[in-house]
């Protein structure tokens, strides 16, 4: 759900830090992510309770097998300084009228993000901070909490954590941007 929104973020943050006056120090290239999100709390179906009773258990069912528990991912992350910099040129916009990212603060070893969102389709908000740190220029984690809210009333909660590894400076078959 937003936890694709979150892993972007996670993923743009160190990106974000590298055009600051301190870069966050990583290398480009192929990296090694990976995530565990958490998510608790009751997802921010909007007019769940417009729904007959069929179409509400089905949905009740269905995310049962989605929430409460953890959810792993491991992937390959091609890295380059051209990705870095649109990557802070996109956080840094405003065309995307759905999220407001804010740097909170950014060095060499640590970058801060706050965001909030706001969907009227959707009739949710939600606002939470990520937090990355560079272990070394071949090594980073990161953690996120985001807080979901509906307009009617229900909210739900996502932790993320994630650790880089840098694999080499040869992408291989990874493409920049995927």
């Amino acid at each position: 759900m937003r936890t694709g929104i979150l892993l972007g973020v996670a993923l743009m943050c160190p990106m974000a830090g590298w055009a600051a006056d301190q870069p966050f120090d990583i290398k480009p290239g192929l990296w090694n992510i990976s995530t565990t999100t958490q998510m608790s709390g009751a997802p921010p179906i909007p007019n769940l309770d417009q729904m007959t009773p069929e179409q509400r258990a089905r949905i009740e069912a269905a995310l049962k097998n989605v929430g409460g528990g953890s959810h792993a991912i491991t992937m390959k992350k091609c890295i380059t300084k051209e990705d870095i910099q649109k990557a802070l040129a996109e956080a840094s916009s405003s065309k995307d009228s759905t999220c407001s990212p804010k740097l909170v603060s950014s060095s060499a070893s640590k970058v801060v993000l706050h965001i909030d969102c706001t969907q009227e389709k959707r009739e949710t908000k939600s606002s939470g901070d990520i937090i990355v740190e560079r272990q070394d220029s071949e090594h980073f984690k990161a953690t996120g909490t985001v807080k979901i809210n509906s307009a009617n009333g229900r909210t739900m909660d996502v932790k993320s954590a994630l650790t880089g590894t840098f694999v080499s400076s040869d992408c291989g078959d990874v493409k920049p941007g995927e």
